[in-house]
Formats: C-alpha cells, sequence, structure tokens
C-alpha cells in the first residue's frame, strides 16, 4: 500500500521541523484515507453523503488514483460541467437508473451557479436516499465547505467529513 507521506509537497527547506510536519500530515492522512475506505464499505447498498475536505487538486487526484487501485469498493467519477445547476437531476442523468457502489462529485469548484447547484441539493435531500442506495462523495475546498456550511445547512449535517491536509 503506498505511502500518502509523498503526497505532501513543500518548497521550504527541509529541516527537523519540516520532516515532522511532513510525519504527521502523512500519518493524518492515512487515518483519513482509512476512514474514507471505511465509509464507502460501511455505505454499500445505502445512501450516504461524504464529504471529503482537500484543498490540494494535486493531493485530491493522488487519493482517487489510489481508491481506484486498493480500494475493494470501486467508485465511479462524475465531473460536473460548470453549467450544472442541480445535483440531483445530473446524477440521475448521468446514471440513467445504474446504482453504482459509490460516486465521487468532482469538479464542485468550476459550477458557475454554485450557489443554486447547493441551495437545490439542499431542498432535495430526502430525494437523494430515496433514489440512491450508494454513497455520494463530495470533493470540496476550503471555500466551497464555507459555501455548503452557509447555503446548504441541512445537507451539511447529513455528511460524514473525512479531512485531508497538504503542506
Amino acid at each position: 500500500m503506498k505511502d500518502l507521506q509523498f503526497m505532501v509537497h513543500k518548497s521550504s527547506e527541509n529541516t527537523a521541523k519540516d520532516d515532522a510536519a511532513k510525519y504527521d500530515s502523512a500519518k493524518y492522512n492515512e487515518r483519513s484515507f482509512s476512514t474514507l475506505m471505511r465509509a464507502l464499505r460501511l455505505s454499500q447498498g445505502y445512501f450516504s453523503f461524504v464529504l471529503v475536505h482537500c484543498n490540494s487538486l494535486v493531493l485530491r487526484q493522488q487519493i482517487v488514483d489510489r481508491l481506484q487501485a486498493t480500494c475493494a469498493v470501486k467508485p465511479r467519477q462524475l465531473f460536473l460541467p460548470e453549467s450544472a445547476t442541480t445535483l440531483y437531476r445530473t446524477i440521475a442523468a448521468e446514471l440513467e437508473g445504474e446504482q453504482p457502489t459509490a460516486l465521487m462529485i468532482l469538479g464542485l469548484e468550476s459550477v458557475q451557479a454554485i450557489d443554486r447547484l447547493l441551495v437545490s441539493t439542499n431542498l432535495l435531500c430526502s430525494e437523494f436516499s430515496k433514489t440512491f442506495s450508494f454513497p455520494v462523495v463530495f470533493w470540496v475546498t476550503d471555500e466551497l465547505l464555507r459555501k455548503i456550511v452557509r447555503t446548504a445547512p441541512d445537507l451539511y449535517n447529513r455528511m460524514t467529513t473525512i479531512r485531508f491536509i497538504s503542506q
């Protein structure tokens, strides 16, 4: 199993303090990765919202790649178009009745009408569990997390939150 320590990059000079920070973030990220795999495994056959908080797009891609390579649950990826206005309809149209083991929502940071998408998702929270029987994983940055908390509080309260840190 790959160690997430390689994913922590820092541009400053390598000092003992930097080594400790890298070790701590690598250890933290390993625990987060295990938590994410466990959340996906335990949600099989059931609907759940999982929020993965990660500010580094590079780290996010490494985690997604590692999930695909090592996790028994192979999440399907959905890259939201910039023009998306509702998450529920976008997912339903993409899946056409299919029920994947898990679905990862990527590209939220690029959606132009993000507030509208979040409000509609917040209003339709209960519809997701009626239609989908798999976990939906949201990848978000600090900025998106703040928007979700402010714009879609019901949605946020239903989410399991997992955080990855980068230097």
